[in-house]
């Protein structure tokens, strides 16, 4: 098969997730697995895919329980399954091609193009656009990782085949529209995923010498930002765009960790969706607590009762099978073993970021790894991690391994052409 199917490839698979859909995006990527299969596999690869699989096994232990619901069995299996499946098709993907750096490139360009339909959205409803950062979200897009993942790469990956373009003016032309369109999603996730990974891409979130200068400055900088929120008072009702952006930046920890002043039991609505990540949370720990199922969780096809009907992704429900955070989302159906796992996950990423450099390609590999570190935890505390259907980090995953191990053939070419 032709280079141009396997580029092909990948735009498929990076549209499937983009449309957030959990079925086609774990339908796509398994037969993306298959179709583009090489026996070749990293063995850090093997690892990674080794500890995610553990995570399915753990779940799986309620299979046959007779209480068992297997509509939701076999929902949380497909959410746990998928991130395997995109993680190996980018992957192999990624090694069927010939020019090293294409899937980065194609990465950057999709994102070009959703910017470009995002922005394309924006100018021809201008008039309709309204004063508040919530309806705009509503009507013309919440989030797009996509563009989120090329602004990280033209932002750190500096020999990427798109910045190489006679066309320097259309580039940048395309680039400040990326960032615009960035911009408008007003996207909490969006910012700190980009800033926080490129932070780790330069080495700025290692425990050295330059990690702690960088940290340092970072607390200053934070702190000063959290006293200007602590005297800023942005109104909630009928506010400007600034304001409702500020609003929720201020609103982000209570939202997502603090229960602090709210009346769980009188199960007041208004009250308790200003906080609701960290109700949904308690709630979860509550009920493993109840059933006293720390160490494995409640399994695949368990929910948690919210203790009330709400509209959810326009419907009414009581028990969720999914909730915001990532972390309580494991707990309830792997437990402390499916947690300390995913620990392991995301600190054997992170270790990446001290891997001996000897090419360019496992240098770019390496640095991705650890930046999906960041990516990962960030996720995991607002949109469920790398489970959420529209997650990019195992895609960028996949193919920064195969970067690493093209840079481990290309530089064992290298020696062995200089020692003939």
């Amino acid at each position: 098969m032709g280079q141009l199917f396997y580029k092909a490839c990948l735009v498929i698979l990076i549209l499937s997730l983009q449309m957030a859909d959990v079925e086609v995006s774990f339908a796509v990527a398994a037969a993306l697995s298959i179709i583009c299969f090489r026996k070749q596999i990293s063995n850090q690869m093997v690892l990674i895919i080794f500890m995610l699989f553990a995570l399915v096994i753990i779940g799986s232990i309620t299979v046959f329980e007779p209480e068992n619901d297997y509509y939701f069995f076999l929902k949380d299996l497909i959410y746990f399954l998928r991130p395997i499946f995109v993680m190996t098709s980018a992957y192999f993907i990624a090694m069927r091609l010939e020019d090293k750096r294409s899937f980065l490139n194609i990465l950057v360009l999709m994102g070009f193009y959703f910017a470009t339909m995002h922005l394309w959205k924006l100018v021809t409803n201008f008039t309709l656009i309204p004063a508040d950062t919530n309806r705009i979200r509503t009507y013309f897009g919440r989030y797009n990782h996509v563009e989120t993942i090329a602004l990280l790469l033209i932002i750190c990956v500096k020999d990427l085949p798109v910045k190489r373009s006679r066309f320097k003016i259309f580039y940048k032309l395309f680039v400040v529209g990326l960032v615009v369109s960035f911009l408008f999603y007003f996207s909490r996730t969006m910012i700190m995923v980009v800033f926080a990974m490129s932070l780790a891409y330069f080495g700025y979130l290692r425990l050295n010498q330059k990690g702690t200068i960088a940290l340092s400055g970072l607390l200053i900088l934070g702190s000063a930002f959290t006293v200007f929120l602590s005297f800023y008072e942005p109104a909630e009702e009928n506010s400007g765009i600034v304001d409702t952006f500020l609003f929720k930046i201020k609103n982000s920890v209570s939202e997502s960790f603090s229960l602090k002043n709210v009346d769980i039991a009188s199960k007041d609505r208004r009250k308790l969706w200003k906080h609701w990540r960290a109700y949904e949370a308690h709630m979860v720990y509550t009920e493993v607590d109840r059933a006293k199922l720390w160490f494995t969780g409640e399994g695949f096809g368990s929910t948690v009762d919210i203790g009330f009907e709400a509209k959810l992704d326009g419907e009414m429900t009581q028990h969720l099978s999914l909730t915001h955070n990532g972390f309580a989302y494991l707990y309830l159906k792997t437990g402390i073993l499916g947690l300390l796992i995913y620990l392991l996950f995301v600190l054997y990423l992170y270790s990446f970021s001290y891997s001996p450099e000897r090419t360019s390609l496992q240098t770019v590999g390496n640095n991705l790894l650890a930046a999906c570190t960041f990516y990962i935890l960030i996720s995991s505390f607002v949109v469920t991690g790398i489970f959420k259907p529209y997650d990019m980090a195992t895609l960028l995953m996949g193919g920064a391994f195969a970067l690493k191990q093209i840079g481990k053939i290309e530089n064992r070419n290298t020696r062995n052409e200089g020692d003939t």
